[in-house]
């Protein structure tokens, strides 16, 4: 159970010049209740050489007063970055190798949701599959799917949704929100129908009705907005009004070199939007 930011830009900008100051606050103190860790990676460019490659960084402790954190959402500017910040499954836990975004090779994952029971997920994976992505959580699980796809040479989107769809057929009780990201391209999954909504567990951790918006009843909703030069993904938790809620079992996937966005209901065909469109 996580919180997750997403975005892409034709331009390097920062979340603060995305979502603006008062978002990047909320999101943040979104921490004191996802106070297991946060990480975030980014597409790091040198654009004199022609060099590019995803960067990260992890830290399994309070996400609220880590400056590293604000510097991140503030002042360094990418084309991409994911940001993650963690309320840690029972029994998970918390050290880095556990902290999203987890990372292989030039892809990066995050996820808010759980899938379980995770011996069960933990049998569908290899050891030395679990070791390439360097975590022992049902996410690490799940991304450890995802990559023996691209080992096979799957188109990351195609692998993605492939998965995800096994997933829901024999989990229908996961919850599945991810941002996945390379240098060429970010996805977003929504797949969260037929999961329970976590409010006593929210409760118990947060601050009784002290709980950040939208958290009792759309915790697992994922929203998106497209504006001129941007795109961006957020959980539930900051002031979406003008967003656009994703579909239930939807993927979409931004392409970096122009920002169009394709739309793929999870074990469907895309649909295609417009990268001008509102």
């Amino acid at each position: 159970m996580c919180r997750l930011l997403g975005r892409a830009s034709l331009e390097p900008l920062t979340d603060l010049d995305v979502i603006g100051a008062g978002s990047c606050a909320d999101f943040q103190q979104l921490g004191r209740l996802h106070a297991d860790g946060w990480g975030t990676a980014w597409l790091a460019e040198d654009r004199d050489w022609g060099k590019q490659g995803m960067a990260r960084l992890r830290d399994p402790g309070d996400p609220v007063a880590a400056a590293a954190l604000t510097e991140s959402l503030t002042r360094v500017p990418s084309r991409l970055r994911v940001t993650h910040l963690r309320l840690a499954t029972t029994g998970m836990a918390n050290q880095v190798s556990n902290t999203h975004p987890f990372q292989w090779r030039d892809v990066v994952l995050a996820h808010n949701g759980s899938v379980s029971p995770v011996t069960e997920l933990r049998a569908l994976v290899t050891p030395e599959e679990l070791e390439l992505i360097g975590g022992s959580t049902d996410s690490a699980m799940v991304f450890a799917l995802v990559v023996r796809e691209l080992e096979r040479g799957v188109p990351l989107f195609d692998a993605v949704v492939d998965v995800i769809a096994r997933l829901r057929t024999r989990f229908p009780r996961a919850a599945l929100n991810l941002l996945i990201a390379s240098p060429v391209e970010l996805i977003a999954v929504h797949a969260n129908q037929g999961a329970l909504n976590p409010t006593a567990d929210l409760l118990a951790a947060g601050r009784g009705a002290d709980l950040p918006r939208g958290h009792l009843d759309h915790y697992y909703q994922l929203s998106w907005r497209q504006d001129p030069g941007s795109v961006v993904f957020s959980s539930s938790g900051l002031d979406t009004d003008g967003w656009t809620p994703m579909a239930h079992d939807t993927a979409a996937r931004v392409d970096l070199a122009t920002l169009a966005v394709e739309f793929r209901p999870i074990g469907g065909p895309e649909i295609a939007r417009d990268p001008q469109a509102a």
